[in-house]
């Protein structure tokens, strides 16, 4: 099985959770890269608990397997160089591994698996401007952010162009006992939301307001500043830090 690894998470306590749903560890030749990623049913409705197999192209053969967590999160390490196709249900996507690691959204819903996050936005523009704007400073802040809070994931992405996205999921669990102390019954649930529209942004070097518009035409403002971790900011009081530059 050319000794890869693979990292899931299935649902455990908030401290594994927190530690799976991020980006592996970044590879070189030494340990192998990673070919890691987002599985969903749609830009913004995750797939969880689905399995992935990894295939190497020039042989056929499986590489390795995984399970997608509860935040349609999958991924694969200590890959070498080469041509992989990664296959979810009738999807296979393929990927070539060079240098670095390397990130594969799928959208099993849609021809090819390619996940299209811009269909995500209101379409013809659907949210009206969402306030004042200062260019400079969205262009700083732009991106997509990630952080975990107990047992609640929060995502948002404030896309290039004015477009916004956020998600949020949270997860419980717990178990009841009989009158002597033994197990009866273990129990698991979550709860999912989000929300799409358009996003501005006023302030300074320090912090500031982002303005939203959701496509339902309800308005929100997000308070952010800035904190001592980079790559990170405090947004209403939770750090949230950025995952990528981009929505794609």
């Amino acid at each position: 099985m050319m000794g890869t690894k693979t990292w899931w998470c299935a649902a455990a306590t908030a401290v594994l959770l927190a530690a799976c749903v991020g980006a592996p560890p970044k590879g070189d030749l030494q340990r192998g890269f990673s070919v890691w990623g987002y599985l969903g049913r749609g830009p913004t409705a995750p797939a969880a608990m689905v399995p992935v197999t990894l295939f190497d192209v020039r042989s056929g053969r499986p590489v390795a397997s995984a399970q997608t967590d509860m935040f349609g999160k999958y991924g694969f390490s200590g890959l070498p160089p080469g041509s992989y196709a990664v296959r979810a249900e009738k999807v296979t996507r393929e990927v070539t591994v060079v240098d670095r690691d390397l990130r594969l959204d799928i959208d099993l819903n849609a021809p090819g698996g390619v996940m299209n996050y811009a269909a995500a936005a209101p379409a013809g523009g659907g949210a009206a401007p969402a306030g004042p704007n200062d260019p400079r400073l969205a262009r700083q802040i732009a991106g997509v952010w990630w952080g975990y809070a107990g047992s609640t994931e929060r995502q948002i992405g404030l896309c290039p162009g004015g477009v916004y996205r956020e998600f949020t999921e949270s997860g419980y669990s717990g178990t009841s006992t009989d009158q002597y102390g033994n197990q009866t019954m273990a129990w698991g649930a979550a709860s999912r939301g989000g929300g799409s529209g358009s996003w501005t942004v006023t302030g300074d070097a320090s912090g500031g307001t982002i303005h939203v518009s959701y496509a339902n035409g309800d308005t929100a403002t997000i308070r952010f500043r800035r904190i001592n971790d980079p790559g990170c900011l405090s947004f209403e009081g939770s750090t949230l830090c950025r995952k990528s530059t981009t929505c794609r």
